[in-house]
């Protein structure tokens, strides 16, 4: 799957303006977003790239089966848990243990973004995998995987819909103090009250998005391209949508050679 994008910017007097713009746009009502995200990496060298499954590990996790994705670099990835604003500041009753029948909505995703292509065409264009969680201890997963826990964050905001666009405004919070010596993510989420937003001016981003599954079909990636222009036409005199720097959404990691 691959994913076509732009991005805006909207400060904090504007947020509640341009919400309803876009509810307008999208004949539909805002729907609230509240997730939290969690950074790894792979804690191996870059000559192991291959090695994307864990070894002989006694972890289970259950996820939907999709086609996997190779990459020549190392990347991180990051896990997405789906919240609800009750679930902040509420003592945790276990691991982050998701289970779920046939068709339940899955609670986690872990989520693959490759660095954008250099493709000059109007819009960013990145390789992109979600694979939902559908029962298991996923950090648990990620350690038997060789990966690290770098961070976590949180993101608050509303998605709506217009024909293919996806369209996600919103804004980072995280949780003031710095986590330096973490190993883990934290078991008991913090007060939502208690975080603040990582813009200390409180603005919000645009985040807009199609997604096709494959670029080799140039009749298909030139629909979508040219449907994402328009809405970015749309937009204009709201909010500026533009393509930023590919490097700003780098994804790779960069490892230092070991001397002896």
């Amino acid at each position: 799957m691959h994913e076509l994008l732009l991005y805006g910017q909207v400060p904090l007097s504007r947020h509640e303006q341009v919400l309803k713009v876009l509810a307008g746009v999208a004949a539909m009502q805002p729907r609230r977003i509240l997730q939290r995200h969690i950074i790894y990496k792979p804690d191996r060298e870059p000559e192991e790239a291959g090695l994307n499954r864990p070894r002989g590990g006694t972890q289970t996790i259950a996820v939907k089966q999709t086609k996997q994705v190779g990459s020549k670099d190392l990347n991180y990835c990051q896990l997405i848990q789906q919240l609800s604003e009750d679930e902040f500041g509420n003592p945790s009753k276990g691991p982050p243990v998701h289970g779920g029948g046939a068709g339940a909505e899955a609670k986690w995703t872990l989520v693959f973004n490759d660095t954008p292509d250099t493709g000059d065409r109007g819009v960013l264009t990145r390789l992109s995998q979600n694979t939902d969680i559908i029962s298991g201890d996923p950090h648990a997963y990620m350690v038997a995987a060789r990966h690290q826990f770098v961070s976590e964050y949180y993101i608050e905001g509303h998605r709506f819909v217009h024909e293919n666009v996806v369209i996600l405004l919103h804004r980072v919070l995280h949780e003031p103090g710095v986590r330096s010596l973490a190993t883990a993510p934290k078991d008991d989420l913090p007060a939502f009250s208690s975080l603040q937003p990582l813009d200390s001016s409180g603005g919000y981003i645009l985040e807009t998005k199609i997604r096709v599954q494959d670029l080799n079909h140039p009749a298909v990636l030139e629909a979508g391209v040219s449907e994402l222009k328009r809405f970015q036409t749309q937009m204009k005199g709201c909010v500026e949508l533009s393509e930023p720097e590919r490097l700003a959404l780098d994804t790779r990691v960069k490892y230092k050679p070991q001397t002896t």
